[in-house]
Formats: structure tokens, sequence, C-alpha cells
């Protein structure tokens, strides 16, 4: 059965820190490693802006998070329209060309290749909550994928690169294609992961890698 894990209960730092995880596994998160990081990975830059937005939006600061929105696009060419819900440990080292709309739901340990677009099938129609695409634990979305309208990736899915998502895609498969269709099945393994990010203050149960 699918996962989606929130960002419920953590903050700022928290969020930070287990994004940090995905690219220093082997590490322990500390601000100062969120900045060397940010001087070599534009990733790193984007998880800063989301997660800042992320917080913009629980406090009802509509206009910062808009703003943040802008300056996301300036610095490293990521579309992220504020409202949408990310879980622990977002890893999108390509950030350049990903837009994603604000309804989004991303579980944990959810892995981004560049160009990555998630929105509503009628982006010109007011759309409602469950309008756009959810994106369960552990899954990987590929370079340049389109998931369109209300499909769901399962836990530990894979959408591989120039594919368009159009139904959902089950736990652990692996899809592929315009329209996207299952090719194969793989196991749960969360790249650039090593251990728990529970010693990091994340409660993390999205990385046992099931069969």
């Amino acid at each position: 059965m699918s996962t989606l894990t929130t960002s419920e209960g953590l903050g700022f730092r928290d969020l930070v820190f287990s994004d940090l995880a995905r690219y220093r596994p082997w590490e322990k998160p500390s601000w100062r490693g969120v900045a060397m990081r940010c001087l070599s990975n534009p990733g790193m830059i984007a998880s800063v802006i989301l997660r800042t937005q992320q917080m913009a939006m629980r406090k009802g600061r509509v206009r910062t998070a808009f703003l943040l929105r802008t300056i996301g696009v300036i610095l490293v060419s990521a579309d992220f329209v504020p409202g949408m819900e990310v879980g622990p440990g977002l890893m999108m080292p390509h950030p350049s060309g990903v837009a994603i709309g604000n309804g989004l739901k991303i579980g944990a340990n959810v892995s981004f290749g560049g160009g990555v677009t998630a929105g509503v099938k009628q982006p010109d129609e007011m759309p409602d909550d469950n309008a756009f695409p959810t994106i369960c634990d552990g899954a990987i979305v590929l370079a340049n994928a389109v998931l369109v309208g209300s499909v769901t990736v399962g836990m530990h899915a894979q959408i591989g690169a120039n594919s368009v998502l159009l139904a959902d895609a089950p736990d652990y498969a692996v899809m592929f294609g315009m329209p996207a269709r299952k090719v194969a099945v793989r196991e749960g393994v969360i790249p650039a992961y090593r251990g728990s990010l529970e010693a990091w203050g994340v409660d993390d149960k999205s990385a046992d890698s099931g069969s």
C-alpha cells in the first residue's frame, strides 16, 4: 500500500537537513553543510527556496511565498508554485526546468530529474485540490517527465525520462513512454540514501525497500 509522508510536525531546519542528507548521507547535517552544498549544487539552493516557501505558506505569508517563486525561477530556473505539500528528503540535483503546481503532494525521499513538469490537465481552469498529481514515498521522476492531472505515482515507482504519465503508476513500477506504461518492476532503493533520517530528527519510515 502506498505511503505519503507529509511535512507535518517538521520545521524549516528539519526539512532542509533531510534534503541535505540525500546529497551527503555519510555526514551529520549542519548549516555549514547546507552552505557548502549550495556552493556546489543548485539542487540544494532549490531545496532551501522550496522549504522557505513552505514555511511562508504555513504562516499565511502568501506574497512572500510568491516572491520566493520568482527567486527560484531567477536563481535555478525552477518554478515552484506556492501551496504544494512536500515531505522530507527531496532530491533534485538538476532543478533547471522543474515546474510543479500548487496542489502537488510529494512524499518522503522523492527524487526529481531536470525539467519535470507536474500540474493540472487544464491550466486555464480553476483546479480543485484533487486535480494535481500525488507522488508517494521513494518515487523517482526522471528528466523531462510530465505528470498530468490527478495521477498517483506509487511508492518507489519510477517514471522514465521524457515520459508522459496519464494514469496511476503502481508501487515499484517502472513506467516509460507517451503515454507511460509499465515496463518493469524495481526494488525500493532510494538514490544516495544511507541509513536513517531518524538520526536527524526525521521519522522516516519510507526507507525500507519492501518486496
